[in-house]
């Protein structure tokens, strides 16, 4: 059971970050850019407001990291910069799991005979039968795909 939650956590830390798409005008269709840039204010020059991004990391990943993620998806909506309108983050703490579950308990009856002497959970089993999960922080970038005129 120690060996699933390893695997499925190696696999979910090998993820990148997740970015929502909102196009303000879906009719419109733009080519992919060649490059964005990525803008902390509004530009000099005139634009128009293509879509919303909303990037969200995993926990421990690092901000810039998210916003090269908003890079990535404003590029292939056409986007020529992402003002970023806002950046936040979350601190989540360190997860505790209770396991095995009792059907993974060596002890566990099977569906035919069960052996009904064991009480759950046996007060040995807790001690030795945790996992923690780490915590860390999370960040999402909340930014405005722009083209310009």
């Amino acid at each position: 059971m120690k060996a699933l939650i390893a695997v499925i956590a190696l696999s979910l830390a090998g993820c990148a970050a997740t970015t929502s798409v909102v196009l303000l005008d879906p009719s419109k269709r733009y080519a992919p850019s060649e490059s964005v840039q990525i803008l902390l204010k509004a530009p000099q020059r005139d634009y128009v407001e293509i879509a919303k991004l909303e990037s969200t990391g995993l926990i421990g990943e690092p901000e810039p990291k998210v916003l090269e993620d908003a890079r990535m998806r404003a590029q292939e909506i056409g986007a020529d910069a992402i003002i970023v309108i806002e950046s936040s983050s979350v601190y989540q703490p360190p997860m505790l799991i209770q396991e095995p579950w009792p059907p993974y308990l060596p002890w566990y009856y099977d569906r035919w005979h069960g052996y009904s002497y064991w009480y759950y959970p046996p007060p040995f089993a807790y001690p030795f039968a945790t996992t923690t999960l780490p915590g860390g922080t999370i960040y999402t970038v909340r930014s405005i795909a722009i083209k310009y005129r």
